[in-house]
């Protein structure tokens, strides 16, 4: 069953069993974007469908390098939601999320 959110920058459909203990649920803002498991990566909050943490991306654009130089190096990731995380992060929504 695929639940992904149909707004989502997300490109591969979530299934329940990907879902399973995620803390970010269907009708967050985040839904589809960003997935946060206690289970997995140690709950840090990861690009959905991937085991890349967020935290990766602003690593990256602290050190200098440019949003181009990350997705290289993480062909999971979608631009989409690279963007779409650096969106959340000037909206503050991040700060908001309790693991």
């Amino acid at each position: 069953m695929s639940v992904a959110h149909s707004s989502s920058p997300q490109t591969r459909k979530l299934t329940d069993a990907d879902l399973a203990g995620d803390l970010i649920l269907p009708g967050h803002p985040l839904f589809g974007t960003v997935w946060i498991n206690p289970q997995r990566m140690s709950g840090a909050a990861c690009f959905a469908g991937t085991r890349v943490p967020i935290k990766t991306l602003f690593d990256y654009l602290e050190g200098g390098d440019s949003l181009a130089d990350f997705l290289n190096g993480f062909p999971p990731v979608t631009r989409e939601q690279a963007v779409a995380v650096l969106e959340f992060a000037q909206s503050g929504l991040f700060s908001q999320l309790k693991a």
